[in-house]
């Protein structure tokens, strides 16, 4: 039953792998290859990565039979029919930012360095107040939470306490026509002379080319030639894309410009859009060129970047992760303490180096060469390569050490690091009924992994380290896999109340930080309300083969009521307020409907007040199983001042406006009405009928008496 209709929380989990924990390349284009592509494309505003960047889903840009073999660590091959990666600018533009932020005088050895926001809030609020109205405008608003989510996990920063933005490939691409070998080697040898940050290994990278030609001039033989020559010259391995420039005349298809994009990039975007006659967010590839970049992209993968990753993590897993888990590793690393390595880089530890530890403590960041920045990583590339268990069994055994340094951004990310990865491994679905863990396995998940990680974690990167968006961040991802456990095994009872519990903290950071520089964060609010009021529609007690239980009639949820009236006795007396048995009587607290509708309606709320009134008439649709949203009744839920009452003249009066009709004399008279019975009520000389209008108001929750003051 798709009842409330919301973002399915595998979505979100497809897309959390495909802009967070996927594989970065960077890419560096020669001005030649630009110039080869805008020609062909007849732009001129247009790169080679730009092009290169949407290609990298290739979960929806495929190619025939395409599948990805990967071996995971204990030399089982598993296949997978997508495998996604990230192209973005070259290694030294994204670390621009990163090192504009780390300048500081060197004589202050004590000063703490700043760390970044993972993004801005303010800037989030102002980017999805801009979508809901085009969202409004195109009648698409069923999107607006997946937006919000890829918008928090989506980022470029590259930070030292986890690796998934370190590159693992630098991609050269150049044009075979105009650039020569001795080009290419001055670019590479200008790539690998730059200022690195003291934590990022440059060693552990794949570099690899990519040669453009023109296919009309040149032949494959030509471009082969040229390869091996940079193999043998170089010493890298290449991979040609064929143009056809005769080919501007067939058939196109449509690429998108910003997927996988950051808040900042969106901004900057819709801000030139404003200022621009002809904007697009679109790109018309020919089909041929479309073809070869699929299937080029899909052997960089497969045949490279596989291989290589696969490649480097038997060798940390051999020379360092065995090492540190065996009696021996275990029994001699107190021994680091007192006999650490003399490397000066190493020890750049400021104030706090009484233990010889290898963390820099002035920055916060471990030295590149040692074992503990090596087994992040080599965690981290586990999880790319979907590996779960094997990731969290890694990270579980470096977050001793670093907790052992008192390194604390590590330690956060690193218990962030271990809910995900073994939620990600609880989840990954491999049957069609796969059995649900055991109440033990969910009590230590829940009572002694997650509660406890996300409370600590949360303390650290909000008291000690001023980072409460890298808090956010993994709010809503442990939210949304814990909606996938739901999903999955059918235990709504278990996670709901967490989920709420998480949802509603995000809620108030969001408002306590808007609020302090005088904004409101009304669409993040609607929004996270949106997922609430999902996540409690989704709770249902009852296992797949008892939810046929639950009874649907004419899109509605069947609710006191019969199917046909009693025929009446001559003489019998029949108690008009005698509440009727519902006939899903024997489901009656099995669901969460009411408590869902609750959380829509104060969505409602603020969307009503932004005036959204395509996303209010697409949220109405998922309380129609508690109340009567067609019609404007005598229910007590449609008096005037409670809430759902108020939405529902609202939207009549809008409506009535829109069609030039003039409604108000109606409304008046429903209102009337509706007064009217309540004078009735509490005017009414018989006791036992004053008794049962009680009666029915008591049974009623909280919530449902009086939802406008909620």
């Amino acid at each position: 039953m798709d009842y409330p209709k919301g973002v399915d929380p595998y979505v979100t989990r497809q897309h959390l792998l495909h802009h967070t924990y996927s594989p970065l390349i960077s890419v560096h284009a020669s001005y030649n290859a630009d110039i080869l592509l805008q020609s062909f494309l007849g732009l001129d505003d247009i790169s080679t990565l730009q092009i290169l960047k949407p290609y990298g889903n290739n979960a929806k840009y495929t190619v025939p039979n395409q599948s990805f073999k990967i071996i995971n660590n204990q030399l089982i091959t598993k296949a997978y029919p997508s495998f996604p990666v990230r192209f973005e600018p070259s290694l030294p533009e994204l670390l621009t930012v990163f090192n504009a932020t780390k300048r500081s005088d060197t004589n202050d050895a004590v000063k703490q360095a700043q760390l970044d926001q993972l993004f801005s809030i303010s800037s989030l609020e102002m980017f999805l107040n801009h979508s809901s109205r085009e969202s409004s405008s195109q009648d698409s608003n069923k999107d607006l939470y997946l937006t919000y989510f890829n918008k928090i996990i989506t980022s470029n920063n590259i930070v030292p306490f986890e690796t998934f933005n370190h590159p693992i490939a630098q991609l050269f691409v150049v044009d075979f026509d105009a650039d020569t070998i001795e080009t290419l080697r001055k670019s590479i040898v200008e790539f690998r002379n730059y200022n690195f940050p003291r934590f990022f290994q440059i060693d552990d990278l794949l570099i690899h080319v990519l040669v453009m030609y023109d296919a009309t001039k040149f032949l494959n033989s030509e471009v082969v030639a040229f390869q091996n020559d940079i193999k043998a010259t170089l010493n890298i391995l290449s991979t040609s894309i064929p143009i056809n420039t005769n080919s501007q005349d067939e058939p196109t298809i449509e690429v998108s410009l910003i997927d996988n994009s950051t808040i900042e990039e969106d901004l900057q975007r819709i801000s030139l859009q404003q200022s621009s006659a002809s904007p697009t967010n679109q790109i018309c590839i020919p089909k041929s060129l479309d073809s070869v970049l699929r299937a080029r992209i899909y052997e960089l993968i497969n045949k490279f970047l596989i291989p290589h990753m696969q490649s480097k993590i038997r060798v940390w897993d051999d020379q360092i992760l065995q090492p540190k888990k065996s009696i021996t590793g275990r029994f001699f690393s107190a021994s680091k303490k007192f006999f650490n390595n003399s490397n000066s880089e190493l020890n750049l530890i400021g104030p706090s180096s009484s233990n010889s530890s290898s963390f820099n403590y002035t920055e916060n960041y471990y030295y590149k060469s040692s074992p503990e920045q090596t087994v992040r990583k080599l965690a981290d590339w586990s999880l790319i390569l979907k590996d779960f268990k094997y990731a969290y069994s890694t990270y579980d055994v470096i977050k001793k050490d670093y907790t052992n340094d008192k390194a604390w951004v590590y330690v956060a990310s690193t218990q962030e690091m271990c809910i995900v990865s073994l939620l990600l491994a609880q989840t990954q679905q491999v049957s069609n009924n796969p059995t649900p863990p055991d109440k033990n396995t969910l009590r230590k998940i829940r009572h002694d992994i997650v509660e406890p990680y996300i409370d600590n974690l949360s303390y650290t990167f909000k008291s000690r380290l001023n980072l409460k968006t890298y808090s956010l961040k993994t709010l809503a991802i442990v939210t949304e896999l814990l909606l996938c456990m739901c999903t999955t095994f059918s235990i709504s009872w278990w996670w709901t109340d967490l989920i709420e519990k998480y949802l509603l903290k995000s809620v108030g950071e969001y408002d306590a930080h808007l609020l302090s520089s005088n904004q409101d964060s009304q669409v993040i609010r609607a929004i996270l309300y949106e997922r609430l009021g999902y996540s409690c529609g989704k709770c249902l007690i009852l296992n797949g083969d008892n939810q046929r239980l639950l009874v649907l009639k004419e899109g509605k949820l069947v609710n006191n009521q019969v199917d046909a009236p009693e025929p009446e006795e001559e003489g019998l007396y029949v108690n008009p307020k005698k509440l009727l048995p519902s006939i899903n009587e024997g489901t009656t607290g099995l669901s969460r409907y009411r408590k869902s509708a609750i959380w829509y309606l104060l969505s409602i709320k603020e969307w009503l007040i932004l005036k959204n009134y395509g996303q209010i008439q697409h949220l109405m649709n998922n309380i129609r199983f508690v109340y009567d949203i067609d019609e404007l009744g005598e229910e007590w839920y449609d008096r005037g001042d409670l809430l759902l009452g108020f939405i529902k003249r609202f939207m009549k009066e809008n409506r009535a406006s829109e069609l030039g009709e003039d409604t108000s004399a109606e409304i008046v008279e429903v209102t009337s009405k509706a007064a009217t019975e309540e004078i009735r009520k509490s005017i009414a000389e018989d006791a036992s009928e004053t008794t049962a209008v009680d009666t029915v108001e008591d049974d009623l929750p909280a919530s449902q008496k009086n939802p406008h003051s909620s």
